[in-house]
């Protein structure tokens, strides 16, 4: 098995294909935003604690790169390392410019968010009561709700793996392109995390082993309110609720696990995620049905970009 993922490649190519080169353009292009938003002030970034996140992603692009070029029996782990240290750099860079945004103004859409809940027959903190209610339930959620980046890291392998890469690259600029869609739309509707505005009692939280509880709530309110004087890698939170962009993922996954054998895991998990992200995220249905809007939005151009780069490969 090692001698065979250890077979060199006799037809070597260049280290990356050309949707890669797009994925680091709008790398750059992102970098060049927050260089510029940086230097316009008040809010600044604190480099130094992206540094080890950064040298990482970029050192598993190069040793994924090389791998696929040079290990013919490799390539798939190749590409997988390749498209998961572009896509971690991409998100950590979008972090950072959500965050950048902050102090946000007051809050629009609430009021119609609230009214939807109401439509479905959703409270968020009467959920959160009822999830406490049942033994272990919340935690079990918190797991489900907590999976999504390990399902994506699995699915890219997988996708690779299968020989895939087209879908591997529009994945990967579908989630890309997903982030940036929904910090346009959080632009022009600011909104938060209904964890600011319906404070969750103490026992209630810790038997639903709740993950947006009120503290983490206060601290999400402090930025929108105040800003933070230096964005960080440990100040990086979960602040947009609509549309949710751990809905963007979980659309993600089950849309591109389709014709693999994770399609019918990744659906059921999925269909359980939706309460998850409803519970621990604190977000209304409408964050829901705005992220599933995006990720179908994001897809159009991503499938573009990887067809035509792979059209002659």
């Amino acid at each position: 098995m090692t001698t065979a993922l250890l077979d060199r490649n006799t037809q070597r190519t260049g280290f990356f294909h050309k949707s890669e080169y797009v994925i680091m353009v709008v790398v750059l292009l992102v970098v060049a935003a927050i260089l510029y938003i940086d230097a316009q002030g008040p809010q600044q970034v604190g480099w130094s604690s992206f540094a080890l996140g950064t040298f990482a992603a970029i050192a598993l692009t190069l040793i994924g790169a090389y791998y696929r070029r040079t290990y013919k029996g490799a390539a798939w782990l190749g590409k997988s390392a390749l498209a998961i240290a572009l896509g971690s750099l991409l998100g950590m860079l979008m972090g950072i410019m959500f965050h950048l945004q902050m102090p946000r103004p007051e809050p629009v859409l609430t009021d119609a968010m609230l009214a939807l809940d109401a439509w479905f027959g959703f409270h968020w903190p009467d959920a959160v009561a009822w999830v406490a209610g049942i033994p272990y339930l919340g935690t079990f959620l918190r797991y489900v709700y907590l999976s999504s980046l390990y399902q994506i890291i699995f699915l890219v392998a997988t996708l690779a793996w299968l020989q895939r890469d087209r879908d591997v690259d529009a994945l990967i600029l579908t989630n890309g392109f997903g982030l940036m869609l929904v910090y346009v739309v959080w632009q022009a509707f600011p909104n938060i995390s209904q964890s600011t505005y319906f404070p969750i009692p103490h026992d209630v939280a810790q038997a639903a082993d709740l993950m947006t509880n009120s503290p983490y709530g206060g601290l999400i309110l402090e930025y929108a309110t105040n800003g933070l004087a230096v964005v960080t890698m440990d100040s990086l939170l979960g602040a947009v609720a609509f549309p949710s962009y751990h809905m963007v993922m979980c659309a993600l996954v089950v849309i591109f696990a389709w014709r693999t054998f994770l399609f019918w895991p990744y659906l059921i998990i999925n269909m359980i995620m939706i309460p998850a992200i409803l519970v621990h995220g604190a977000h209304h249905v409408a964050d829901i049905l705005g992220g599933i809007a995006v990720t179908l939005v994001a897809m159009i151009p991503a499938y573009l970009v990887s067809n035509y780069c792979h059209r002659s490969l």
